[in-house]
């Protein structure tokens, strides 16, 4: 009896080990100081960075590091350039000092090393990670990239237990001045004894203004747009790596509002248009059409100093269609809702098998949001959802059901 009780209570143990275990996110970052950037005018500068591997040069930015919430994030920082050594400072993420990258608290890695970061991937939201040494320098050189950690388990949600959306958009801006990215800059001395190394700057006037390591016409060419649908939500990450300030101006059709920064949901949303992001600050934008439209997000960079904007990209806004009317899927027959037609009040229902987040929403004939209902748990079960005055003209409505941020069933509603 005994031995059957322990090989049961070993059984489960196993099993909750497995059930909540998390993934190891292996990460290789090839530093290289030889790389070529070309710029929208046609122009090329070289620039420092990080590639994926051997074979390749490094991007600006470099590659995006994605993990779970819980994951064991470990990065192998393999370093072939020559001159200066190098690290990854992990901006906003929760690490210990020997994992932090600033190399007189923990290491730096000389030429032809490996340096080695560990981490329990924190929270759920938007970092980034840039080399910490001479890092004025290796920073404008092109040393950086963003870190996205989404909820532990992996939806398109905001974070755990947080709002969902249906398409995500990251906006990382930054600068380019092409005189510091001369060799008489980016080749600058440095000396492992000092805490600080002493280096001459050229003063700082960029001619370039990046949104994803393109600007001008490369933001079209490279598809930096957003591309959704009216009742579609869209969550817009937006970073600043560079050395001016930001001032993000979205379309007022867009509803947005902001609901996390630096990594952390707010206490209160903000519903504005406009985000200021200063230099290592990042923004969760929710952003939800109820119309169909064409528009342009304009990003001004502003000096510090002045707050001249000295620079101004857009990024192309085309809200077309209607995600609740044409993705809806009618095969599950989840919802249900009775009476219908109905004159003053309707009980929507809803069976839910599985543990996921549910949102029901009501969506006019022109694609309108008209009511939101969203339930923040995640738990199989039956739910029900009063209409009464909600629906103040009479016509032809529609009732959407979302499972885990995807629009899974529609029922036409009619009011009389």
């Amino acid at each position: 009896m005994m031995k059957a009780l322990l090989t049961s209570y070993f059984v489960f143990v196993f099993c909750m080990v497995n059930v909540f275990a998390q993934n190891d996110v292996n990460v290789m970052l090839i530093v290289r100081n030889t790389g070529i950037k070309i710029l929208d005018n046609g122009d090329t500068i070289r620039v420092f960075g990080f590639a994926e591997n051997l074979g390749s040069q490094p991007d600006v930015p470099g590659v995006t590091i994605y993990a779970n919430e819980g994951d064991s994030v470990h990065i192998d920082l393999f370093n072939v350039s020559q001159g200066a050594p190098h690290t990854i400072h992990l901006h906003g993420l929760d690490v210990n000092q020997q994992n932090d990258g600033v190399p007189q608290l923990s290491f730096e890695v000389e030429h032809m090393d490996h340096g080695y970061y560990h981490f329990k991937a924190p929270h759920a939201g938007t970092y980034l990670y840039h080399c910490h040494v001479e890092s004025p320098i290796h920073v404008q050189a092109g040393m950086y990239g963003l870190v996205i950690i989404r909820p532990s388990d992996g939806s398109n949600t905001t974070w755990n237990g947080g709002p969902y959306y249906h398409k995500e958009l990251s906006l990382f801006m930054s600068e380019i001045d092409t005189v510091w990215h001369s060799d008489s800059v980016l080749n600058h001395p440095y000396d492992t004894s000092l805490a600080v190394t002493p280096a001459p700057l050229p003063i700082y006037n960029p001619q370039f203004f990046l949104v994803n390591g393109s600007s001008g016409q490369q933001l079209i060419d490279n598809s930096v747009e957003l591309n959704t649908q009216a009742a579609s939500r869209n969550y817009i990450r937006l970073t600043n790596i560079g050395y001016y300030g930001n001032r993000v101006i979205l379309p007022t059709a867009l509803n947005s509002k902001i609901i996390a920064s630096d990594g952390r949901s707010l206490p209160q949303v903000e519903y504005t248009d406009t985000v200021y992001v200063y230099p290592g600050e990042r923004y969760g934008v929710l952003a939800e059409a109820d119309i169909e439209f064409v528009d342009s997000i304009k990003i001004e960079y502003f000096d510090l100093n002045t707050y001249a904007v000295k620079g101004v990209e857009y990024i192309s806004v085309n809200v077309s269609g209607f995600n609740s009317v044409e993705e809806a899927v009618n095969s599950k027959n989840n919802l249900s809702v009775s009476p219908n037609p109905y004159a003053e009040k309707a009980i929507i229902t809803v069976k839910i098998v599985a543990e996921s987040l549910v949102s029901i929403q009501i969506i006019d004939v022109k694609g309108r949001l008209v009511k939101d209902f969203e339930n923040a748990q995640k738990a199989a079960g039956i739910y029900t959802y009063q209409i009464s005055n909600y629906i103040e003209t009479s016509g032809i409505y529609f009732v959407t059901l979302s499972l885990d941020g995807r629009v899974v069933e529609t029922q036409k509603l009619i009011k009389k």
